[in-house]
């Protein structure tokens, strides 16, 4: 019986999951969406907004009061400001360490469920916080950072196996970073 219960729950959490992905899918094909674990709701966004950790809450019909750094739900305080900055500080240094320079990635809490959203005072700061509906407003809100050779490299070093795993410095994958409009050739023209 166990198991089921499991199994269901699992089914429903990728079910929201799918309907999320599809939010920031709807945006175009300037936006990818990255799986870090199958297993788990949380993906990456990159596109031209900049590079988002976005995790997924479920709150049911519950409602959802934000006061600055504080959630509550139904009395509870869940800490899931702290842990979407944990997260995206994780991203953050494991892709700077991959690409040789600070590449930031912007914490993002998406609720899903059917409750309310309710604001005292001011949001989180340098945390996005949507519903899962509002997802394509917040992510287009940012604007465009990003050009699309720049997307296209993130995502190469994102799904680069490689990005992923414990390594020295000495071991990690020697990604070249080149200004928008120059390549590698380029660069061997200018050093001769």
């Amino acid at each position: 019986m166990r198991e089921k219960r499991e199994e269901r729950a699992n089914r429903r959490l990728m079910t929201q999951r799918a309907r999320v992905v599809a939010q920031v899918e709807l945006l175009g094909p300037q936006w990818r969406v990255l799986d870090l674990n199958p297993a788990d709701p949380d993906f990456i966004a990159i596109g031209p907004g900049g590079i988002f950790s976005v995790t997924v809450c479920d709150h049911g019909r519950s409602k959802v009061e934000l006061a600055g750094e504080v959630v509550q739900i139904e009395g509870r305080r869940p800490p899931y400001v702290q842990m979407a900055r944990k997260e995206a500080q994780r991203i953050s240094d494991t892709l700077s360490a991959a690409a040789g320079r600070r590449i930031p990635v912007i914490p993002m809490l998406a609720f899903m469920g059917t409750g309310q959203l309710v604001y005292w005072g001011k949001p989180p700061e340098g945390c996005v916080v949507s519903s899962y509906r509002d997802l394509r407003r917040a992510l287009d809100a940012h604007g465009n950072r990003l050009g699309q050779p720049t997307i296209d490299k993130l995502c190469a070093l994102a799904d680069h196996p490689d990005t992923w795993t414990n390594h020295s410095n000495e071991d990690a994958p020697n990604y070249q970073w080149y200004p928008e409009g120059t390549s590698a050739a380029d660069k061997s023209r200018d050093r001769r």
